[in-house]
């Protein structure tokens, strides 16, 4: 699941320059008040936020020995529960970076390549009408790391337009209870919407080809991706609250995730995520997993270096690579020059997985609103402003 975020340099600005006076003018604080400062921050933005229901945050940092997490608000708008560090929620896209790590795994096993067709695991049924251009099927041009990358040139069923019927964010408004299964959300791209481009000629955010790639794991696996997930990824790694929703019964009990001011949280249609992200997971879930991937756990360095391979510009100082994203704060806007970049997984959802390289320091966020996912990456940056005062002893 995805929103376009559009983060415009003067927006970003305007919003951050008293932020950024602020940073420069004042002296280094104690952890202390580091601590004091950015839970004021977020009891503020829920408490202002009428979109909101709850804040969370995990900051871990190997070079300050650092490890502060925090939660505001409650579960969600109907009820007066708190939220807590270790309160589930829907982790939206970054269940793709899961997804491409186990692609990656399977490459570092000599089973698959990235550069494989994809038509070498999947159907011509199955791929029927989603290449097709000008009568011409480019289906059998398509690989993997296509998919992985959001180069392939196949349309996006979550947030894509439609040349028939309605989108699916309007579909899902009507039936919140809907069901999904990744057939029924491959065949809504096939009628109902058209390819952007010939494989390998732009970049083209899309579920769909995520959904495609979940499948190839289950041809390849010859098992349900729910299960392919516990034992590649939640499994070895020790995330034992982590797990992919509605494929293994009933709505979760998680916080609550606002799509245009509906509560999801305990609706079937969640079950439009699927591979492309679909996992519900803590924070301490997710430092783990990204903990691991740095270290060389999940996939070997050559492996994560085609994985972290930036190359496929998705805005102004945002970048693609397969399953991750990277954030140069430096084109973001001038004002955040001396701001170290991060990158990881990101969710439509203000839900986020970064790694900040230069600093060894990571950040796990999750606002559960789709009005955060540009709103989100703003609130981390005035997070880090905070954070990048702390004084280290």
């Amino acid at each position: 699941m995805r929103r376009g975020i559009k983060i415009l340099a003067g927006v970003v600005a305007l919003a951050l320059i008293g932020y950024g006076v602020l940073a420069i003018m004042n002296r280094p604080i104690s952890r202390e008040a580091v601590n004091a400062k950015i839970q004021k921050s977020l009891n503020e933005l829920v408490e202002d936020d009428p979109l909101l229901s709850s804040v969370l945050l995990t900051i871990y940092s190997n070079e300050t020995g650092y490890f502060g997490q925090f939660a505001a608000g409650t579960k969600n708008h109907e009820t007066k529960e708190p939220v807590h560090v270790d309160s589930p929620y829907h982790s939206a896209s970054i269940g793709k970076t899961m997804c491409a790590a186990i692609f990656g795994k399977l490459v570092d096993e000599g089973i698959i390549s990235f550069d494989d067709s994809i038509d070498t695991w999947l159907s011509q049924d199955t791929l029927e009408g989603l290449f097709v251009i000008e009568g011409v099927d480019y289906s059998h041009e398509v690989t993997s790391r296509q998919l992985l990358s959001h180069t392939s040139g196949i349309a996006d069923y979550f947030e894509g337009p439609v040349v028939r019927g309605e989108t699916m964010l309007e579909r899902i408004a009507k039936n919140p209870d809907e069901t999904f299964t990744p057939h029924t959300l491959i065949a809504f791209t096939r009628d109902n919407q058209e390819p952007v481009g010939r494989p390998g000629q732009q970049f083209h955010y899309s579920d769909t080809g995520y959904i495609l790639l979940g499948l190839i794991l289950e041809a390849i696996e010859g098992k349900p991706y729910s299960d392919i997930l516990a034992e590649q990824i939640f499994r070895p790694l020790g995330m034992d609250d982590s797990y992919l929703m509605l494929h293994h019964g009933e709505p979760s009990d998680i916080i609550g995730i606002y799509i245009n001011g509906i509560d999801y949280s305990g609706k079937k249609a969640l079950s439009v995520d699927w591979a492309g992200g679909g996992i519900v997971t803590t924070m301490k879930d997710l430092l783990l997993f990204m903990r691991a991937l740095e270290a060389g756990d999940i996939v070997s360095e050559k492996v994560y270096a085609e994985m972290s391979d930036f190359a496929h510009k998705y805005e102004k100082g945002i970048y693609y690579g397969l399953g991750m994203m990277y954030f140069d704060f430096s084109e973001l806007s001038f004002l955040l020059g001396s701001m170290t970049d991060l990158y990881g997984g990101v969710g439509a959802t203000g839900t986020f997985m970064f790694y900040d390289e230069k600093k060894d320091t990571y950040y796990m966020a999750n606002f559960g609103s789709l009005d955060y996912a540009e709103k989100g990456i703003e609130e981390l940056i005035k997070i880090r402003m905070i954070y990048d005062r702390m004084r280290v002893d």
